[in-house]
């Protein structure tokens, strides 16, 4: 069994499909379960789960360990949260969510898992739910398909400047659908860039597995 050496000890790679090791052996959207060892593992397809997605595409900067603080933008129902929950097991997840219906889904999950802390909010406004999130988050994730979303993200960090690395999960054609993607990419990451303390480490294609998507990674240069 192959472990990534640049990536925490909590993902393994068997056969080149990706899992994340779990302390909670219960499937959370259908995916399957497996033992290896004395490890429970939980499958992390890549068409499910953008951050998968962007580690099956070589992705070299992970900045997610064991006791990792993370605020999580976007959370919907906690697909890949519950992944990043087994990753971060002695950490904290503030995951947001604005929409009522997978909220229902994420709070469920919250109650079997003691890391996750969901909060029913817009992301657009940290204000309303910077009061809640009671660890500076570490790693900013934000995966919202909307046409303002890296305002969204750098509002965010101007919320929480504390944070250490970003990653975006950049929706190109939510942006503007009749365009180039790799132009709207290359737009985007030119105003992160622009922003005070953002460092872009990497851009990842992973529209082989989410059409039209990119995963940038930034670092914060003020700290």
């Amino acid at each position: 069994m192959d472990k990534f050496s640049i990536r925490s000890g909590r993902i393994l790679n068997q056969k080149g499909r990706l899992y994340t090791v779990t302390d909670f052996p219960k499937p959370v959207y259908g995916e399957k379960l497996s033992r290896s060892g004395k490890h429970d593992l939980r499958t992390w397809e890549p068409k499910r789960s953008k951050l998968s997605a962007a580690i099956k595409n070589g992705m070299r900067n992970f900045p997610f360990q064991e006791d990792s603080s993370v605020l999580y933008l976007g959370a919907s129902s906690g697909t890949t949260v519950s992944h990043v929950s087994d990753i971060c097991n002695e950490g904290m997840i503030f995951a947001v969510e604005v929409s009522a219906e997978p909220f229902s889904k994420l709070l469920d999950l919250s109650r079997e898992r003691r890391n996750i802390y969901p909060v029913l909010s817009s992301a657009r406004n940290p204000s309303s739910y910077g009061i809640f999130i009671e660890r500076n988050p570490e790693i900013i994730y934000q995966d919202i398909s909307q046409k303002d979303q890296s305002g969204i993200l750098m509002s965010n960090m101007d919320a929480f400047p504390g944070w250490n690395y970003a990653i975006l999960m950049l929706k190109a054609i939510s942006i503007d659908s009749s365009r180039n993607p790799e132009i709207i990419l290359r737009e985007q990451t030119a105003i992160l860039k622009a922003h005070k303390g953002v460092s872009i480490l990497e851009t990842i294609n992973i529209s082989n597995f989410h059409r039209g998507h990119f995963c940038i990674v930034m670092r914060n240069s003020m700290l």
